[in-house]
């Protein structure tokens, strides 16, 4: 970390390279190791890693791929899943488990702090009740095969997973609430998005006020209007992150800032964004 970073607690900077989630994801013109080489000259001090990214599970690819980020002085601090925990289906819950537990197990050989979790998605006839109690159970079912691995599990009500047709189940805050409450007396933590809660026209800083003890990774991502997807340039949007940083160094907050930026301006979006976090944080 920089000398302008020197005054805060958080761990690092970190980046989600969704600027390149078209090469690196989709067509996989674009090997992680490119993004590897490139985090280093923007100043980031670890990088996240999209589960869809990866073009193995063997143990011999993933620790090749842990051996690129730690040659480029980087860290993980976040490997990326969307498991789909609320599908009514039962063999395809099973199976979006069995992804999940190939993920932790990824995450563990590549040195992540923590795999970023999903409840699942909206789908058609499922009851408020019982979605609850799916995303519940699937979690659970995860935290235990997560046990003893050093790989902790970070819940994000995401917006909409790419992959998905359908919105994340608990992007409101009440079910996510919910959601938590019944995974109280568990090990879980919280992926924290600045943004997810704006696409749903709620206050994302109230939901941290709920959450604040539970997070360990923090997305700092921008939107340009409430209620609407797009990505602004972080901190340039409506966000309000003079509110969420300070409520953060209030409850110590020590470990990743995440920058994740998809807008248009592509490069120099990511780069302002970085610089405008690191700024914000120091201000805060």
């Amino acid at each position: 970390m920089d000398d302008n970073a020197s005054n805060s607690s958080y761990r690092g900077l970190s980046a989600i390279p969704m600027i390149y989630f078209q090469q690196m994801v989709l067509d996989r013109s674009m090997e992680p190791s490119e993004w590897f080489e490139m985090a280093p000259t923007l100043g980031l001090d670890a990088t996240e890693i999209h589960d869809q990214s990866l073009r193995s599970r063997e143990q011999g690819y993933l620790e090749e791929i842990a051996e690129q980020v730690r040659a480029n002085g980087l860290q993980v601090s976040q490997l990326i899943g969307a498991a789909d925990l609320t599908n009514p289906d039962r063999e395809a819950r099973r199976a979006e488990l069995e992804r999940t537990y190939r993920n932790i197990d990824a995450a563990a050989i590549l040195g992540g702090t923590c795999l970023r979790m999903t409840a699942g998605q909206e789908h058609p006839g499922l009851s408020h009740a019982e979605g609850v109690d799916l995303a519940v159970d699937g979690i659970k079912r995860a935290l235990k095969y997560a046990e003893g691995k050093g790989v902790l599990l970070a819940y994000e009500n995401h917006w909409k997973d790419y992959f998905w047709s359908r919105p994340d189940f608990s992007q409101r805050s009440t079910v996510f609430l919910q959601v938590l409450e019944g995974l109280r007396d568990t090990p879980l933590r919280v992926n924290f998005d600045c943004s997810n809660q704006v696409v749903a026209g709620e206050d994302p800083v109230g939901l941290l006020e709920q959450v604040r003890d539970r997070v360990v990774h923090v997305h700092c991502s921008d939107r340009l209007e409430v209620g609407k997807y797009p990505h602004a340039v972080t901190g340039e949007g409506v966000v309000d992150y003079p509110a969420i940083f300070r409520l953060l160094k209030e409850i110590g907050y020590d470990s990743w800032l995440s920058i994740e930026y998809g807008g248009e301006e592509g490069l120099d979006g990511l780069k302002r964004s970085i610089a405008n976090v690191r700024r914000l944080w120091a201000n805060a």
